[in-house]
């Protein structure tokens, strides 16, 4: 007899992948850590999952809605890059206050440069058009020196207000992001690159 996936304890696995990463990183979370965070049993974890690698991609890819809307702004138009960079930070601060483990884990994720291959490949093709039409508007209203490239825009959009994430919720994990915040990255970020 098949036996029934208990969503709970699915969670709990989800929810200390998240903790461990946030608190150790990606490559000192292991299976065993996981289990013994969550309280199941590592071989109910490998009934479901083959290791830590698709456990991750899952917790990613269910909540890439939540992500791409955050930083992409899809549904909206802006005039200038700061308008977009203002909304897209502000969606990623509000995203952090609602749900701060999911927004650090995101947060450390990205930043990490020694994640595997498939999480360089699930890189969102409407994000790098963003990112080209975000560099064309920037040099179009004199935001952005002509000279940067969309490696210089990826580098300083997703770089300074990510790692400011993991900075003030390392120093306190209870810590809220205010718009005063929002507008301190935004100008961070276009002043790099002006």
């Amino acid at each position: 007899m098949a036996r029934i996936t208990d969503p709970i304890k699915i969670e709990k696995i989800k929810k200390a992948v998240m903790e461990i990463v946030c608190e150790h990183g990606y490559h000192h979370t292991s299976i065993s850590h996981i289990s013994e965070k969550s309280g199941v049993s590592s071989g109910y974890l490998y009934r479901y999952y083959n290791g830590k690698d698709e456990l991750i991609q899952d917790i990613i890819e269910s909540n890439m809605e939540v992500i791409r809307n955050t930083v992409i702004l899809r549904d909206k138009s802006f005039n200038t890059v700061f308008e977009y960079l203002y909304n897209m930070i502000n969606g990623l601060f509000e995203l952090v206050n609602s749900d701060p483990i999911l927004g650090k884990f995101i947060a450390i994720l990205a930043l990490d440069t020694n994640i595997p291959k498939w999480a360089e490949e699930k890189k969102d093709i409407e994000t790098e058009n963003v990112t080209n039409a975000t560099l064309r508007m920037g040099i179009e209203t004199g935001e952005i020196n002509e000279k940067c490239t969309v490696d210089d825009i990826e580098l300083i959009f997703f770089t300074l207000p990510l790692r400011y994430i993991v900075l003030e919720l390392t120093k306190n994990e209870n810590k809220k992001f205010c718009k005063e915040e929002v507008i301190k990255i935004t100008t961070m970020c276009l002043n790099a690159l002006r």
